[in-house]
């Protein structure tokens, strides 16, 4: 019984990559080498190198193939059907967005008062980098365990009166929270999502804040729709994302599904690995 359970194993994991996928099939380095001189390639320039090996070759297998050199790291998605070869391209930073002295001091102000043992704090306006258009109206997130909110809320409505919303309902949104100046939100923060420290603030990561967009459409109604696609798509051309770190924040949201569905609709998004 375990030796025919071992085989059926083994033919399994044979059928994860399959023979189009295989290394040899994908002939990188001709293909590196076709396309050395040009700094950008086009989905129909890598079909006709594979057609000219061999012409039979089905749709669908030169779909995989693109698809396998992207998730290999081999070409970067460089807008729709374009892609940069890995040989030239431009390291890519770590996201890291900046605070203005005004915010720095908002959050210092609740960890002296109330010492918050954790949360984040960000601005919408973060998103509008990664945009085809630029959101109108912006407001500040403050993130607080949900223990801490209302207190937060409070220590903050002292110093900064008619511009501080409690989990806000779409009405509150659209004719409140956008008609006043510098406004801030308070909200719960998920524990173990993934932040890092700006300036000694605590701020999302890039996986964090594209997630976050995707599950609250109520709260972050400007960037949906289309809009939401090309922010997720220009977010992993410009800087390094961990998306095993999305998924698996999306899935402490409830969300891990719908995303994976949702990024299976962007253009030359990798398939989602299972977290």
């Amino acid at each position: 019984m375990q030796r025919h359970y071992s085989k059926k194993v083994a033919f399994l994991c044979s059928m994860e990559e399959p023979e189009e996928a295989s290394p040899n099939a994908l002939n990188w380095p001709a293909l590196r080498e076709e396309f050395a001189h040009q700094p950008e390639l086009t989905r129909a320039q890598v079909l006709a190198f594979y057609r000219r090996q061999n012409a039979a070759l089905k749709a669908t297998t030169l779909d995989w193939r693109i698809h396998e050199l992207v998730r290999r790291g081999l070409l970067t998605p460089a807008g729709r059907g374009r892609y940069v070869p890995a040989s030239t391209a431009v390291p890519r930073s770590p996201y890291r967005p900046a605070l203005e002295p005004a915010e720095r001091a908002i959050w210092r102000v609740l960890v002296k008062e109330l010492q918050i043992p954790e949360g984040c704090l960000w601005s919408t306006s973060w998103a509008n980098e990664f945009g085809l258009h630029q959101a109108a109206r912006n407001f500040l997130v403050v993130e607080v365990p949900r223990d801490y909110v209302r207190a937060a809320f409070y220590a903050l409505q002292d110093r900064h009166p008619h511009r501080v919303f409690l989990r806000p309902q779409p009405e509150v949104l659209a004719y409140y929270v956008a008609e006043a100046t510098r406004p801030l939100v308070v909200v719960s923060f998920v524990s173990r999502a993934p932040v890092q420290q700006v300036d000694k603030v605590p701020v999302p990561r890039l996986e964090k804040l594209l997630v976050d967009l995707f599950s609250r459409p109520d709260l972050f109604a400007a960037f949906q729709g289309h809009e939401l696609k090309t922010i997720f798509a220009n977010a992993r051309r410009y800087y390094p994302l961990d998306e095993r770190t999305l998924l698996r924040y999306a899935q402490r949201r409830h969300k891990a599904d719908d995303l994976r569905q949702f990024l299976g609709q962007i253009p030359d998004w990798p398939q989602p690995a299972a977290t």
